[in-house]
């Protein structure tokens, strides 16, 4: 004799356990209404990220322009600096320095007739030191900084490496 079994081979899923059921069926439009919303939540949610991404990109262009700007004010400046000396020492040379004493009625003095003063302490005028010494160079360094050019994802994803890094080393 052979017997019927009542019982599924499946197990019963966790939500029939505790006897939930609901009165009615909600109607179409409230699911639509409730996917339609569902949707447009997620929608926001990524804009949201997406707008905070760009703010972020966004300064951290404008902070990279910006040192690019300074670093070329910088060079400009130094450009100057370096004119003006080049103007200085031009003016400051013998040669031209003679001309403008005869022009100023000053006459060359025998160095006989020259009577020679110590003063201690006085160490007479510095050299100039204008260029580096040989076999110094200088090597400019990049214009904009790694860090300026640095994506959100690429920092995120380096944060990520990190992490993931750590807790591999850890175990």
């Amino acid at each position: 004799m052979t017997e019927t079994a009542n019982h599924s081979r499946r197990p019963t899923p966790f939500w029939k356990k505790f006897n939930f059921s609901q009165a009615f069926k909600q109607a179409p439009w409230r699911s639509q209404i409730q996917l339609v919303g569902l949707f447009l939540l997620g929608l926001v949610i990524v804009m949201l990220v997406a707008g905070i991404y760009l703010s972020i990109s966004g300064q951290a262009a404008e902070a990279g322009l910006e040192t690019f700007n300074l670093s070329y004010e910088r060079r400009s400046l130094e450009r100057t600096i370096a004119d003006t000396k080049a103007q200085l020492a031009l003016i400051t040379s013998s040669s031209v320095m003679e001309q403008r004493a005869t022009a100023m009625g000053f006459e060359p003095v025998d160095p006989t007739n020259v009577v020679y003063v110590v003063v201690p302490g006085y160490t007479g005028r510095q050299t100039a030191i204008l260029a580096p010494p040989p076999g110094i160079t200088e090597t400019q360094g990049a214009v904009v900084k790694n860090e300026y050019r640095e994506s959100l994802w690429d920092w995120l994803f380096q944060g990520i490496n990190r992490l993931s890094t750590s807790v591999r080393g850890t175990s």
